[in-house]
């Protein structure tokens, strides 16, 4: 295959097929054969304008999945991989050397190419994004050899859903062995932060979501909640004040992006309890918050942007367990050339509800 299509954002709300050539592969860098891509919740908002990325044109696509097609002879040693071999890849293609690199935060990377997100299409190599049939693997990525045995649906959620969960529940939530954990959210991302939350040994999981979120909920209850509440029928300030006895929530992560939900956290938490905000709002949206509580609480209010390798490297080891059906959050799957459709979807402009949207070279 001396060339491969892929789906460019050319502008706001206007996907386009195109065709690349395949580039030539030099000793630092490497090819990927996508086997999946992730819509990620972030995915629609950059179509339609609503979160600032880099320049456009743009192959959207930072969840994959795939295997590598050719790899340079620095790369395979650097990565430890092989043509054939299975992996996931870091959003993220770190320069290494400026000042959030060199102290352990490369998510923070000042010079970093971000794939699907910030690297223009218009740039050589020209692929930048799993939404198509290969991807480039440049320089300074980060590349995790996975099981050959892990269905495709779960796979392709470990470099982001799985990971993600891990991070905001244990890395910036400290979850520990008896906590009670406030989930508000049942999408992708909430039903990734139950099962987090029950493998850091929480006491009492409780999720909430709305009264379309039926089917959410119970697959929240298969992955380990103890309590589902929907928001709309019942106050879910009052629900945990009972079964916390007046102490609330010793962490309480929110994944909705709404601001009354965010706001509510606050009511949630306990004293010196944290509040992870995970939700993106969208760029420009502004939700006030009452302050004097995260002070006469001194409530621990968190904020997280994206997970690292040791985040990856436990959703890894827990996708390849098989304890957590994680492909059952899968529900729509689409080729690339229904790229435009999938963005839609899982933007909720089709009238559908979908948990996962993918897509399938």
């Amino acid at each position: 295959m001396s060339s491969s299509i892929s789906a460019v954002l050319e502008q706001i709300g206007k996907i386009k097929i195109k065709t690349f050539p395949k580039p030539s592969i030099g000793p630092e860098e490497g090819l990927l054969t996508i086997e999946r891509a992730g819509v990620c919740g972030t995915d629609p908002k950059i179509y339609r304008g609503k979160m600032k990325v880099g320049r456009l044109p743009m192959i959207l696509g930072h969840e994959i999945v795939g295997t590598i097609e050719e790899i340079g002879p620095a790369a395979a040693s650097r990565y430890g991989v092989q043509p054939g071999d299975r992996v996931v890849m870091e959003a993220t293609v770190r320069c290494g050397s400026c000042h959030y690199c060199i102290t352990g935060n490369y998510k923070f990377c000042e010079n970093a190419k971000v794939y699907g997100i910030k690297s223009s299409c218009e740039d050589a190599p020209y692929l930048w994004g799993a939404y198509g049939q290969r991807m480039y693997i440049a320089p300074g990525s980060i590349v995790h050899c996975i099981s050959k045995d892990i269905p495709a649906e779960r796979a392709v959620l470990i470099n982001a859903v799985i990971a993600n969960g891990i991070d905001w529940v244990r890395n910036a939530g400290g979850v520990s062995i008896g906590d009670t954990v406030v989930i508000q959210g049942a999408g992708q991302q909430g039903l990734a932060a139950v099962v987090a939350a029950r493998e850091s040994g929480a006491g009492c999981i409780v999720i909430t979501g709305l009264s379309r979120d039926a089917e959410r909920l119970a697959l929240a209850k298969d992955f380990g909640a103890d309590v589902c509440i929907n928001v709309e029928r019942e106050d879910t300030v009052a629900a945990v004040t009972d079964l916390t006895g007046g102490r609330m929530a010793d962490v309480v992560v929110d994944v909705t992006g709404n601001g009354e939900a965010i706001q509510k956290s606050l009511d949630l938490v306990k004293k010196q309890g944290t509040v992870v905000n995970a939700g993106v709002t969208g760029t420009g949206k502004m939700t006030p918050l009452p302050l004097d509580k995260i002070l006469f609480k001194e409530i621990r209010f968190q904020g997280v942007y994206a997970k690292q390798t040791d985040a990856i490297l436990a959703a890894i080891k827990l996708a390849e367990s098989g304890d957590y059906l994680f492909e059952k959050m899968v529900t729509h799957v689409f080729s690339i050339e229904e790229a435009e459709k999938a963005l839609n979807t899982a933007g909720g402009e089709t009238g559908e509800y979908p948990i996962k949207v993918i897509l399938k070279p």
